[in-house]
């Protein structure tokens, strides 16, 4: 702690240096001056915890210095040595909390040390109750937080004739009487709940001391504001007023946190009934969340929405034959076009969310059943990708989801592919599959392979097991099995799309692979 020391009779001045073992009592004397204005000069370039004075000094009292130094800090604690033995200035020296009035004719050279001794104990038992007192209060902050939060979920769960009571004298707003603007909001980019603190930090600072909003922050999935409505205000203004402040919480949140979060506001309410009912109607938004996937402030009856009734399915077969494609043809470069492309026709036909999430999860398990069969690939369960996907809470985390998930499995398979095939039967195979659609013979692959037909299928037979045309014909059976299985398309469609003009020749080549006829087969689905 640091001591400022100022007394116009310099042998006085000294007596005081020279009669207190300031070390070893963990004090600084940070100056030591003959004049008030002096003394004032040294306080404002080190600032002192204590100053010990006279009062009557050149350029300044002692009282006045003690005044203006208490400007700067306003936990000072002061002495006065004087030998003016006066009444007024005994009062004065109490207005401005003088610790102790201490007359120079009694002064002995032990008293100041034991007066310091005092003085310190007093600072130290100070400190001590502003500790105390800031636990207290965090205590108490703490309970008012979670009775909050318990106050809200019950006011959500609880009829509407009966709303929760326990708890409203925790809430400094008045429901009866005020009218309010109910929001709520979500983190849209992480989900780690220890961040929630920050949030309600900048929720504080931003929103509820500037707007005198009360806040309702369970979790980062899970908020809620309810804004006072002014009379005074017209409902325009107080929307703008009230949008700048949420729009100042975003930047907050992102310049500080790296956080992005996204705001609904709820039609107005008045009294408990009606905000229990503003409040519910926010918060049954809940799979809307999952198309609000960058940072905004929208009105509800904005996001409200109608999900799309017809079979999202009708989607699967192409967006899986494309996608084989690319994985076939290791086509890295064109991931991100093929996942925007597909995220963007289900985002803008407003499909529900779980049929979202059910349509993906279909593709990416049979990406997998395709590849499960390589060596040393790493198959991921139907279940466990079911549950990676149904976590995601939105578009973008769907879209980051698919195109980290295709890039590897491009990677992976063909890295094990490689390892498995000779070069040449590895790109027979990657041609057989980009050109599904047209009739492939042997002499041409071999043609576009540069060897002799005779060594291609020689070699190929002793690489694969089955011949070159075995193979293809597999290929494209298994392909009519997907058509016939996912797709409407006719028996006649499907020949021809499989590069068989002759669907009577289809229809044999595909009941020889299957033990039953196309119909058949589709009547299992």
């Amino acid at each position: 702690m640091k001591v400022l020391l100022a007394e116009d009779n310099y042998q006085m001045l000294e007596f005081m240096y020279d009669c207190v073992p300031w070390k070893k009592k963990g004090l600084q004397v940070s100056g030591k001056c003959e004049t008030g204005t002096e003394a004032w000069t040294a306080a404002k370039k080190d600032v002192p915890d204590i100053v010990i004075t006279d009062i009557s000094m050149p350029g300044m009292s002692g009282l006045e210095l003690i005044e203006k130094i208490k400007e700067l800090n306003p936990e000072l604690e002061s002495l006065v040595i004087t030998c003016h033995d006066d009444f007024e200035y005994a009062r004065q020296a109490l207005r401005l909390y003088v610790c102790d009035y201490i007359l120079k004719e009694k002064l002995e050279p032990d008293m100041l040390g034991e007066v310091l001794d005092r003085t310190l104990l007093r600072v130290t038992n100070k400190k001590a109750q502003k500790q105390n007192m800031h636990q207290w209060k965090s205590i108490a902050e703490q309970s008012k937080s979670s009775m909050k939060k318990e106050w809200i979920r019950g006011l959500l769960t609880h009829s509407l004739e009966a709303p929760p009571s326990s708890g409203m004298e925790f809430i400094e707003m008045d429901f009866s009487g005020l009218t309010h603007i109910p929001v709520t909001a979500r983190v849209i980019n992480t989900e780690e709940e220890g961040r929630l603190p920050a949030v309600e930090k900048i929720s504080h600072e931003t929103v509820e001391k500037t707007m005198e909003a009360e806040s309702f922050i369970c979790s980062l999935q899970d908020m809620y504001w309810l804004f006072p409505v002014s009379s005074s205000l017209s409902s325009g203004r107080q929307l703008e007023d009230m949008t700048a402040a949420l729009k100042k919480m975003q930047r907050q949140l992102w310049q500080r946190n790296e956080m992005e979060i996204c705001f609904v506001i709820g039609v107005t309410i008045s009294g408990v009934k009606e905000m229990k009912r503003g409040l519910r109607s926010l918060a049954a938004l809940k799979h809307e969340w999952f198309y609000m996937d960058k940072p905004g402030i929208y009105r509800l009856e904005d996001r409200l929405m109608d999900f799309q009734e017809e079979d999202i399915f009708c989607h699967y077969a192409p967006a899986l034959d494309e996608l084989k494609q690319l994985i076939v043809t290791e086509s890295s470069s064109h991931v991100k076009t093929w996942v925007r492309t597909w995220t963007k026709i289900l985002r803008d036909e407003q499909h529900h969310p779980d049929r979202i999430k059910s349509w993906a999860h279909k593709i990416l398990t049979e990406v997998e059943l395709k590849y499960h069969s390589l060596q040393h690939y790493s198959h991921k369960s139907s279940s466990v990708l079911y549950s990676e996907i149904h976590s995601l809470k939105n578009f973008s985390q769907l879209h980051d989801y698919l195109d980290s998930y295709i890039q590897k499995k491009i990677e992976t398979a063909g890295r094990l592919q490689a390892r498995m095939d000779r070069k040449e039967v590895r790109e027979a195979k990657k041609y057989v599959e980009i050109h599904m659609d047209k009739r492939i013979t042997m002499e041409e692959v071999a043609q576009h392979l540069h060897l002799n037909p005779s060594h291609f299928s020689r070699m190929f037979k002793q690489e694969n097991g089955d011949t070159f045309i075995e193979y293809v014909t597999k290929k494209k059976m298994e392909q009519a099995q997907h058509y016939l299985l996912h797709t409407d398309r006719t028996v006649d469609d499907i020949s021809f799309s499989l590069g068989y003009d002759n669907t009577s020749y289809f229809n044999k080549l595909f009941k020889k692979y299957n033990q039953m006829a196309p119909s058949q087969f589709r009547n299992i689905r």
